[in-house]
């Protein structure tokens, strides 16, 4: 082996474990919080309306943030120091969000989290993304670290947080974003649209299968958006406390890991269309299950086949849309993903899953997550027998 493919191998080992501790100590940030966030704002006594409401925050700075910083990053290649700017303001306004008992206030800092944390998921998440195409490293291999952190994470922080109250994850969670923020800096830049210049990122959109696969992202995102922000409150609604909601993120975070792993083998007997349309039945048989129980006791159960869904579907979204762009537009086309899944999706899911959760039951919030996903299914399907 000449010294060049030994530099080649021992580059992409680097890329490796550089994106999988990226996703291993991000996730462990998010999941000392997040999954107890929206039942913090619950213990504070808001309704599903005014959580309903914080929910839309960030998916509205998502749409109105999320492309343009990701096309400025791709074109001043700074997406690197974009991404550490988000991460470090987020980790400060998380620190904050432990003050205030006012919703007034909670809008605010909710507001500024929303604003600071765009840039990650389209950024940071474009930059791995891109290095395991050009690495032909296995992307899902990296990101089910992520996972494994979230398991971890959520499952420890929610048995501590039980006994020493949720505000303590205002001031565990900042802390850990510092590592975050180091590893960041290891993640390769990759091409700048300064030195080749391809066009305008408007020319992505004239990609119609690029566009079909975007909309059923988007459907599929109202789902994982209304099980995001009304699955711990569920479950304290069934009986149940914060050590099961956050096993039950355990749970679905561990049942990940596999299917993650194995997407690309997956895909290579069913077809990327067949998996993807896979990873939508069982999410949609998951919530169909949650909104059939009258106590906590299955939520696990159930939480370990939405998992198994959601790692074949990250991966497999990611792939197929990253495959259909150019590389110099990676954090462009990320953000296309980051502004259906977390910008459009969670704007709508948020005020009709308060209202049903409200006015209906908080059952019928899964019952309108299936659905979704059965719309979603129709127009994967529709676009595979077309080919794309």
């Amino acid at each position: 082996m000449g010294s060049s493919e030994q530099s080649g191998l021992s580059a992409g080992r680097r890329a490796l474990w550089t994106g999988s501790l990226y996703y291993l100590l991000f996730f462990l940030a998010s999941g000392a919080y997040f999954p107890f966030l929206y039942v913090y704002f619950a213990d504070l006594g808001l309704d599903g309306k005014q959580i309903g409401l914080l929910a839309t925050l960030s998916p509205i700075m998502t749409l109105l943030l999320s492309p343009p910083v990701a096309v400025f990053a791709d074109k001043t290649r700074r997406r690197v120091q974009v991404a550490q700017v988000g991460l470090a303001c987020t980790a400060v306004t998380v620190l904050f969000l432990r003050l205030p008992q006012k919703f007034a206030l909670l809008v605010a800092l909710m507001l500024c989290l929303a604003i600071f944390s765009t840039p990650i998921s389209s950024v940071a998440d474009g930059l791995v993304a891109r290095m395991a195409q050009r690495r032909v490293l296995n992307y899902g291999a990296m990101r089910l670290w992520g996972s494994l952190g979230y398991a971890v994470s959520s499952l420890g922080f929610g048995a501590l947080w039980q006994s020493t109250g949720l505000k303590s994850m205002f001031i565990v969670a900042p802390l850990l974003y510092v590592p975050v923020i180091a590893v960041v800096s290891r993640l390769e830049e990759g091409p700048s649209m300064i030195r080749r210049r391809k066009g305008s990122a408007w020319r992505l959109l004239a990609d119609r299968g690029l566009l079909l696969l975007l909309f059923a992202t988007f459907l599929a995102g109202i789902s994982n958006s209304l099980a995001m922000t009304f699955s711990g409150v569920y479950a304290r609604w069934l009986g149940g406390g914060n050590t099961l909601v956050g096993g039950m993120i355990a749970v679905s975070a561990v049942a990940e890991l596999p299917t993650m792993y194995f997407s690309v083998r997956l895909a290579r007997r069913m077809t990327d269309t067949g998996t993807l349309l896979f990873s939508y039945v069982l999410m949609a048989v998951a919530f169909v299950g949650f909104a059939l129980l009258r106590t906590p006791s299955l939520l696990p159960a159930l939480s370990v086949v939405k998992g198994l869904g959601y790692g074949i579907w990250i991966p497999v979204t990611v792939r197929m849309i990253t495959g259909r762009t150019a590389e110099e537009w990676a954090s462009t086309a990320q953000s296309l993903i980051t502004l259906c899944l977390f910008g459009a999706a969670p704007l709508v899911a948020g005020p009709l899953g308060g209202l049903l959760h409200d006015s209906v039951s908080p059952a019928g919030v899964f019952w309108l997550a299936a659905g979704s996903l059965g719309v979603a299914l129709g127009v994967v399907a529709g676009g595979g027998r077309r080919r794309w």
